[in-house]
């Protein structure tokens, strides 16, 4: 699913005539807002089921929202410069304008993220002044395993070759501009820690005394069994679902969103309506290069063998996408998008992934 059953409401934001694009049920002056942040390449339908089962939740404000260049959301100037900071500015200006609007109560702040969205949420929460009180993530732990990004790129492939671009933007419901930018090293840019396993961003919640909750599938490439593992020795009352037979990420069906909703511990969420299971779109996650906050000491016995296995690679794109149903209709319809020139190709993502397996295997 990428197109969104429930109305699209617009939030501007500063510098330029964009605005995001977002779902709401609940009542605006509700005490507990659940911020709900998608993949990389999903949109906010990816939430519907969850918004429907919230429904009638009192005192419960459920929000989806798109990233730039995602659905009902403006696209860049020139449909160029997509990044991670780009989204958490947009991020942050948003709950300053919609969750906590100037002279009114902040509510209780918690955070869902899928995927690339549960890291964005990571570094929210790393913001005191976010006002975070809890985070749920949808199958994304506090590594990201190099080899990871590799499972995810080989198991993406349609009849042996990668979706292009511009098959991706008209499948996904996404700009061009964004099918490009998540293939860019350039996409990645926030700072974040490395070792020879992977990108680590736990330092992110080292402060975070707010509740964390996970979702993960049992068959999943990214958020394994020992990330759940390091994930429990960081956050011991942390609350965790495995879903059985769900790969990356999990699907958001009536199970997932009674533990989500249940999570939130509020008195009504319990016996918050059950919809029937939805076989949402299942998202992959491009993670790409950025400055590197600091690299953690690497024993001399580093695996070369995953090196020597990423230097018999081919240097093409990562792009990360699976089957998407056909839409369904808006009741809202979206504001039209100017039409932009297909930005350059740009540079491979294995090149990057090479180099950082590089710096951190000593010769």
């Amino acid at each position: 699913m990428t197109t969104s059953q429930f109305p699209s409401r617009l939030c501007s934001l500063p510098h330029g005539k964009r605005h995001l694009a977002y779902s709401a049920v609940g009542a605006s002056d509700s005490a507990c807002v659940l911020l709900c942040l998608p993949g990389l390449l999903e949109t906010r339908a990816t939430f519907d089921s969850l918004l429907q089962d919230a429904e009638g939740v009192q005192g419960l404000r459920v929000i989806s929202v798109d990233h730039c260049g995602r659905a009902d959301s403006s696209p860049l100037p020139g449909d160029k410069g997509y990044s991670m900071q780009v989204y958490l500015d947009d991020l942050t200006h948003f709950m300053r304008e919609v969750l906590m609007p100037e002279g009114q109560a902040v509510p209780r702040i918690e955070v869902l993220g899928t995927s690339m969205g549960g890291i964005l949420a990571m570094y929210l929460a790393h913001d005191a002044s976010n006002h975070i009180s809890g985070l749920t993530l949808n199958d994304i732990g506090l590594d990201l395993p190099w080899m990871a990004i590799y499972g995810l790129y080989d198991g993406m492939k349609k009849a042996g070759r990668l979706p292009t671009p511009e098959e991706m933007a008209d499948k996904l419901n996404v700009s061009i501009g964004v099918a490009l930018a998540v293939q860019s090293p350039t996409h990645f840019d926030l700072s974040y820690r490395k070792d020879w396993k992977g990108m680590k961003f736990g330092h992110l919640l080292s402060d975070f005394k707010g509740s964390v909750r996970l979702v993960h599938g049992s068959e999943s490439g990214v958020c394994t069994a020992k990330e759940v593992k390091d994930l429990l020795c960081e956050f011991p009352k942390a609350k965790v679902l495995e879903v059985p037979g769900a790969a990356h990420p999990v699907p958001f069906n009536a199970a997932v969103n009674k533990f989500v909703l249940k999570s939130l511990g509020l008195p009504a969420a319990a016996a918050a309506k059950v919809q029937p299971t939805t076989d949402l779109t299942q998202m992959d996650m491009a993670l790409d290069p950025g400055p590197v906050w600091q690299e953690a000491e690497v024993a001399t016995d580093a695996p070369v063998a995953v090196l020597q296995s990423l230097e018999a690679m081919p240097d093409k794109p990562l792009v990360l996408d699976m089957p998407v149903p056909s839409p369904v209709a808006v009741p809202v319809e979206p504001p039209a998008k100017a039409a932009q020139p297909t930005p350059a190709k740009p540079p491979s993502l294995w090149a990057w992934l090479k180099q950082q397996l590089r710096g951190t295997t000593k010769k």
